[in-house]
C-alpha cells in the first residue's frame, strides 16, 4: 500500500525545521559524503553498526532503544542522465523493490506503506512505514520506523529511524524534524548548460593558413 501524498507533506511539515544551528541542536556534517544532519543535542552519538552507515544517533531514553543512522551507498549507474530525469531515476533506484531488499536484514518485516512522492536533502526520494523484529542498540523486540532515501550525484542516501513499536509514536516527531534537515552539497546547477559567461563578448582570435591568404577567426 503506498501513502498519499498530502499525508506524507502533512506528516513532514509537522516535523520540519530550520536546519541552522541552534541553542538545543547539533550539526552534524560529512564533507567527504556531502551531508549535513541536525539532531537535538539531548541525543547521543553511539557507534555505527552497518557497514554503510556513516552516523549514527540514539534518543536519551534507553528503555525506548529510539535512534537515527545515516547510510550512504555508491550508486554511480545513473550519472550518465541529465538532472530533469531526477525523478525517474529515483523510481527505478529507490522505490518498492529497493524498500524490499533494504529490509531484508530484519525479521518478520512488514511494510506497512511507502511513497515516491517525497525527498531527501536535495534529491527525489522514497518514504517507508515498517515494522519488523530487530535491535536498536537493545535486545531484540518488535520495532517500527520510518526512512526514507533518495539517490543524488552516484550515491544513495539512507535516513533510517526506529524505536520499540510500543514507543515509536512518542519519538516519530524528532524522526521526522531530523530527517527534514537533511541536506546535501550542491552537485547540480539549475540551468542545463551550466553558468557559463558571454563567451560570444571574447576578444577574437584570428590564425592565418599556412601557405594560403585565408585567415580562420575564432
Amino acid at each position: 500500500m503506498r501513502l498519499s501524498h498530502a499525508v506524507l507533506i502533512a506528516a513532514l511539515a509537522v516535523g520540519s525545521f530550520a536546519t541552522q544551528a541552534r541553542a538545543d541542536y547539533f550539526v552534524w556534517k560529512d564533507e567527504k559524503n556531502g551531508l549535513s544532519v541536525a539532531y537535538p543535542d539531548t541525543w547521543m552519538r553511539t557507534s555505527a553498526k552497518g557497514v554503510d552507515d556513516i552516523m549514527a544517533v540514539s534518543a536519551p531514553s534507553q528503555s525506548d532503544d529510539a535512534l537515527c543512522r545515516v547510510r550512504v551507498r555508491e550508486d554511480k549507474r545513473f550519472l550518465i542522465y541529465p538532472p530533469s530525469m531526477s525523478k525517474d531515476v529515483q523510481e527505478v533506484a529507490v522505490s518498492k523493490d529497493f524498500w524490499d531488499h533494504y529490509l531484508n536484514e530484519y525479521d518478520n518485516v512488514e511494510l506497512y506503506g511507502y511513497t515516491d512522492d517525497a525527498g531527501l536533502g536535495r534529491g527525489y526520494g522514497s518514504f517507508s512505514v515498517t515494522g519488523y523484529d530487530g535491535n536498536g542498540y537493545g535486545e531484540k523486540t518488535a520495532r517500527r520506523g520510518i526512512a526514507v532515501a533518495s539517490i543524488y550525484f552516484g550515491k544513495i542516501y539512507v535516513v533510517d529511524c526506529s524505536a520499540k513499536a510500543s514507543s515509536f509514536a512518542k519519538w516519530q516527531p524528532q524522526f521526522l524534524s531530523l530527517i527534514g534537515s537533511v541536506d546535501f552539497t550542491k552537485a547540480h546547477h539549475e540551468l542545463w548548460s551550466g553558468d557559463y559567461r558571454n563567451f560570444f563578448n571574447d576578444p577574437h582570435l584570428q590564425f592565418k593558413w599556412p601557405g594560403s591568404a585565408a585567415y580562420s577567426r575564432y
